[in-house]
């Protein structure tokens, strides 16, 4: 996999790090290595360097650095960040992913004893089947940003952009929102909610949250309790006249609220799950006001 990703690095600097990447590859033969795997060393490096400077960018810098400014830390070697050399920044950038890929063996222990895939076959085989391979064979040394899954149940957020542990780590995070989301209704009424929507669910590859959200917008839109089931014809007329009278941008400040509003009650959140769930207000919108203009919002919100 290649990244796209610019680098504020001279040539000169990275060359002497790819190099003894490439003796330890090949067992001290780095004339040996193809002008391909080259290319992916230098990614590798880069990968590892860019892990360094995302978290040198963040709020909480020095407790996330190796060697960074520890304030007193007894762990040894206070260097300031600004002072690091290149190599000394890859390597704490390695050390950052080492410690990734160790949070992400936690997360999934913590998902798998109470994980519920409802039945969908991609959602369990992405994070039951795939992460599990994702870390037996992620090589944080040679490949670093080789994400080896295709990560393919949907998540509200967009990951395109990143690989690596950093791709599968956001990925786990969406899918620790979700399931909190999703644990917010009786897993039954979820199971029929995805049976109206397509009767061979089980195989679909769409994001489940999409689907329970669009339906409890409209539950919210008439005030109707969760508890009441099923949406009558009078019921649509009044949501399409509401949903199809404004503007996209106002329907997704609607949706929106509404999200805010049902996680603050059933959830208590501390602001991850509901920041998740906003990503993918914008689709809901646009999916609601559509299917309104068309009259077909009983394709959309179903039980």
């Amino acid at each position: 996999m290649h990244m796209d990703r610019k680098t504020n690095y001279k040539m000169e600097e990275l060359l002497p790090l790819v190099s003894e990447l490439a003796q330890q590859y090949t067992g001290c033969d780095s004339t040996s290595v193809t002008y391909e795997k080259a290319q992916a060393l230098m990614e590798a490096v880069l990968y590892c360097l860019h892990e360094y400077d995302s978290a040198a960018g963040s709020n909480d810098t020095d407790s996330m650095i190796p060697g960074g400014n520890t304030g007193g830390n007894k762990t040894g070697s206070i260097v300031s960040c600004q002072d690091k050399t290149v190599r000394e920044k890859y390597e704490a950038g390695r050390q950052l992913l080492l410690a990734k890929v160790d949070q992400i063996r936690r997360m999934l222990n913590a998902l798998s004893g109470q994980f519920e895939d409802y039945g969908v076959r991609s959602l369990y085989d992405t994070v039951q089947k795939g992460v599990p391979e994702f870390l037996k064979w992620y090589d944080v040394r040679f490949c670093p940003q080789d994400t080896i899954l295709t990560l393919d149940y949907p998540l509200l957020v967009d990951l395109h952009t990143m690989c690596g542990a950093d791709a599968v780590y956001a990925y786990l995070c969406g899918i620790q929102a979700e399931q909190r989301f999703l644990a917010m209704f009786d897993r039954g009424y979820i199971v029929s909610l995805l049976e109206a929507y397509d009767m061979e669910y089980r195989e679909m590859m769409e994001n489940i949250c999409e689907i329970v959200l669009a339906n409890a917008i409209g539950h919210l839109l008439l005030q109707k309790p969760f508890e009441d089931k099923g949406f009558q014809k009078e019921e649509y007329r009044r949501l399409e006249q509401m949903v199809g009278s404004g503007q996209v941008q106002e329907l997704e400040q609607v949706v929106l609220n509404g999200i805010r509003q049902m996680v603050k009650q059933y959830d208590g959140d501390d602001g991850k799950v509901c920041t998740y769930l906003c990503a993918g207000a914008g689709a809901i919108a646009v999916r609601m006001e559509s299917a309104a203009r068309m009259g077909h919002l009983e394709h959309l919100l179903l039980l």
